[in-house]
């Protein structure tokens, strides 16, 4: 079945001509990707904010001639060195994490997009509970990046006060 015959299943069932069962498997299969559609929103800034703390901490971190500490004493550098590369670790961490948040996913009704096949679209209460079993790993995924981000994040701003009092 395509995409148009699985669309107008949906619209048939939201339309009425579906029981209450399958109504309720269309609301919740909608609240579902709304969860989706938000943490790929979400996702989506988090990456923006690691890039540029990633492109700031490598070029501190690994561009020798703009070493902030270049003329503080040694545990200073031995600290900001640290930190930097800790900062650095910590933000691409998040962003490996992040990534497959944002993936995409090829099921529709628990059918391959790619490898559509004929007969009704399989929406029954396992393809609902693959789509939950989906948002929950992303928001564990998700969840991961953000506590790595905000390390990375945290870190470069205390590289930045170092910096700035030395």
């Amino acid at each position: 079945m395509n995409m148009a015959h699985q669309a107008l299943a949906v619209a048939r069932i939201e339309a009425g001509q579906g029981t209450p069962e399958q109504k309720a498997r269309v609301i919740a299969w909608d609240r579902l990707h709304d969860m989706l559609s938000t943490l790929d929103s979400k996702t989506s800034v988090l990456l923006r904010f690691n890039a540029i703390v990633v492109a700031a901490l490598a070029y501190l971190v690994i561009v020798r001639a703009a070493d902030p500490f270049a003329e503080a004493n040694a545990v200073i550098k031995l600290l900001g060195s640290i930190i930097g590369h800790v900062s650095l670790l910590a933000s691409v961490l998040s962003c490996g994490f992040a990534f497959p948040v944002i993936n995409v996913e090829w099921e529709f009704f628990g059918g391959r997009l790619d490898r559509i096949a004929g007969g009704e679209p399989d929406f029954d209460d396992a393809a609902l509970q693959r789509l939950g079993d989906l948002v929950a790993r992303r928001t564990r995924l998700y969840w991961r990046a953000w506590q790595f981000a905000v390390a990375g994040g945290t870190g470069f701003a205390i590289l930045v006060g170092l910096a700035t009092l030395h």
